[in-house]
């Protein structure tokens, strides 16, 4: 099943918290701002026919996740660390303040 970006943010969204401390024209901040429009849920779809199951990561999300892991050379280990504890990384993403990472094998 595929899982969706949704629209309206969270309570602890980061990106609304504290996303003017994002450097202007830096990675993250264009992620924050394009994602969706980069990575379009819709990028996606014919890789889950199924309705069925757990929802995936969201395309906007993965599609970011990827982007900045290839840009700064980290591990899946690292990476999954970095959107679980980086506040870049989960305004970059659209991650909640609490929220943690998906677990980096899968």
């Amino acid at each position: 099943m595929q899982g969706v970006e949704v629209a309206q943010r969270g309570f602890l969204d980061v990106e609304s918290l504290a996303g003017e401390l994002l450097a202007p024209g830096s990675a993250y901040a264009f992620l924050a701002e394009h994602r969706s429009v980069l990575f379009p849920d819709s990028m996606m779809e014919d890789l889950f026919p199924s309705k069925r199951g757990r929802p995936s990561i969201p395309a906007p999300v993965i599609g970011a996740v990827l982007v900045l892991q290839a840009l700064e050379g980290l591990s899946d280990r690292a990476t999954a660390e970095a959107l679980t504890f980086d506040l870049r990384w989960k305004a970059a993403c659209g991650y909640g303040l609490n929220e943690a990472a998906f677990h980096p094998s899968g």
